[in-house]
């Protein structure tokens, strides 16, 4: 048997400060979040359960899979502690490992709040890598969402929601679970955590 942990996820849309009408403009609105919705099902997702699949859709992680690139990601995991994720190791999630292959299986016995925060930031490459989601940060979005291939990681914030949620602040991606993932997890149940995903966005607040 091999030690190992699998997950699919769904993706959901929710602006919470639209909703709320907080600190936001319409003219901001170019993606389109309005309210609650389902972006994205993993079940839908063929690469998302098979690796081979996921190489020929992102043929970049050949580039990257190798140790030599594995061990360079130690110094994204040293960055990510402080706040500041290293923007041009794409490959790398910080303490958390290593984005490719794009698919929802992590190997090893790394627990599931740090499995689980893996496998977030791995949906949030694909779905840059796709045009799915776009860079929203820098003097190059402020009219409009940029495509960005890569994962903006200093663009997102995380926060855990359920089964513990994290109250007081969140966590930048590759954050090691040490700072923030204690206690986070209701143990001898079975756990589907959810996360938060806050999106730094710029914006031009005029026409």
């Amino acid at each position: 048997k091999q030690d190992g942990m699998f997950m699919h996820y769904h993706y959901y849309a929710f602006p919470l400060l639209v909703i709320l009408d907080f600190f936001t403009s319409g003219w901001c609105q170019n993606d389109g979040y309005m309210d609650l919705d389902v972006m994205y099902m993993s079940e839908l997702d063929p690469t998302w359960n098979n690796a081979e699949l996921a190489f020929f859709a992102n043929p970049e992680a050949a580039a990257v899979a190798n140790p030599v690139a594995a061990t360079a990601c130690s110094a994204d995991a040293v960055a990510s502690a402080t706040g500041n994720p290293i923007e041009s190791m794409f490959w790398c999630a910080g303490s958390w490992g290593t984005l490719y292959p794009l698919v929802g299986s992590v190997p090893g016995n790394r627990g599931v709040i740090k499995g689980s925060s893996l496998l977030s930031a791995r949906v949030l490459a694909a779905l840059h890598r796709r045009g799915l989601a776009h860079g929203t940060m820098g003097d190059g979005a402020m009219c409009g969402g940029e495509i960005t291939p890569t994962l903006p990681k200093s663009q997102y914030k995380l926060s855990i929601l359920h089964p513990l949620p994290e109250t007081k602040k969140g966590h930048k991606i590759g954050e090691s679970t040490l700072i923030w993932g204690q206690a986070r997890t209701i143990p001898a149940e079975g756990q589907d955590p959810i996360y938060t995903i806050w999106r730094w966005k710029d914006c031009c607040m005029t026409q």
